[in-house]
């Protein structure tokens, strides 16, 4: 690198983002009225971001990257309050023919296979996909966030269509270099037709950040039938599918989690799927989730959501959704918005 000539390159620097609001109406399962609603990020969560490259020779560049979440109801920065401030990426790295290696706040390795595998992609007011992989509620073992911290990401160049991804995150637990991260995923596409697999595991010591896999929004501690307990360990894979029959696409996922806690384990099945009909200058959209809970509590959980995507043109879209949230042991909740995405 010292001998490339790289202290004397042009570093090039862009700077872009997605904006996301809807009105309408947001009822937790079992809650005892709905909301009334100005909120952010009914289909994408808004961020800002910023990427800087600079090559070291003709195949390989140096990159930096940086990209926050922000609440434009509100204006205030990160999804919830306490988020880190560039929890959707920060990281350092290099991209070249044998691939991209980045250090720092990288992706999950479950995160883009779950979108991937869904109409509603990373929708986390309204897809069903992702309300059951990420954010579980009281019943829900998540996945963990979509980030992980301390990590190195290695994502191979496409193989005749297959790509590859490697994580692994630093527990940073002293005395204990065994407790990380550890995960991966394929994804193979060829004409219309998507596959994707993905597993990861997660030790105790690594659970310690907002973006350990738990069970609720920010991980770590579960409230199930009133108690309060941690989680220690976890284990989990995902398939998932879609094909683009042009009249309509099909999508399918089925991912399974064995989550250790202080009080016992927790295992969940999930099974999703959903299409996308071309209609207009739109698309009708439908997905179907549920999930099978065994352990401390069993239960189940079926969210459906029903929707229609307003293409205008590459960077702006309009929206409409209605979604019913059903956990049995606490009741449903029916929700519903009208929004748009702006992208640059």
């Amino acid at each position: 690198m010292g001998a490339s000539g790289m202290a004397s390159a042009d570093v090039n620097v862009d700077f872009y983002g997605l904006l996301d609001v809807f009105a309408g109406s947001r009822e937790a399962p079992g809650a005892a009225d709905d909301s009334k609603v100005l909120d952010a990020g009914g289909m994408t969560t808004s961020f800002v971001g910023f990427t800087a490259t600079a090559d070291i020779n003709e195949s390989t560049t140096a990159f930096a990257k940086a990209e926050m979440f922000l609440r434009p109801d509100t204006g205030e920065d990160g999804r919830y309050n306490g988020d880190e401030f560039f929890a959707r990426a920060a990281q350092v790295g290099f991209n070249g023919d044998l691939g991209q290696i980045a250090f720092g706040r990288v992706g999950a390795p479950m995160f883009l296979p779950v979108i991937f595998s869904n109409p509603f992609g990373g929708s986390f007011v309204f897809s069903p996909a992702i309300l059951h992989s990420f954010q579980g509620g009281n019943y829900g073992a998540t996945v963990g966030d979509s980030g992980w911290s301390n990590g190195i990401s290695y994502v191979s160049p496409k193989m005749g269509g297959l790509t590859a991804n490697v994580v692994y995150a630093f527990g940073e637990e002293s005395g204990e270099d065994s407790e990380n991260k550890f995960g991966g995923n394929l994804v193979y596409r060829a004409g219309g037709l998507m596959l994707t697999a993905a597993a990861h595991s997660v030790k105790q010591g690594a659970l310690n950040s907002g973006d350990s896999p738990g069970f609720g929004e920010g991980g770590g501690l579960a409230a199930i039938g009133g108690g309060v307990f941690s989680v220690t360990d976890q284990d989990a894979y995902l398939v998932g599918a879609s094909y683009d029959f042009q009249v309509v696409k099909v999508y399918g996922m089925y991912h399974s989690l064995d989550t250790e806690t202080t009080v016992g384990d927790v295992d969940v099945d999930t099974y999703q799927g959903g299409v996308g009909v071309p209609v207009g200058p739109g698309s009708i959209l439908a997905a179907y989730a549920k999930s099978e809970f065994d352990g401390e509590v069993d239960a189940e959980r079926e969210t459906w959501t029903v929707g229609y995507d307003w293409i205008i043109n590459d960077q702006l879209d309009i929206y409409a959704n209605y979604m019913n949230d059903d956990i049995d042991t606490l009741g449903d909740g029916d929700s519903y918005g009208v929004g748009t995405r702006l992208k640059f």
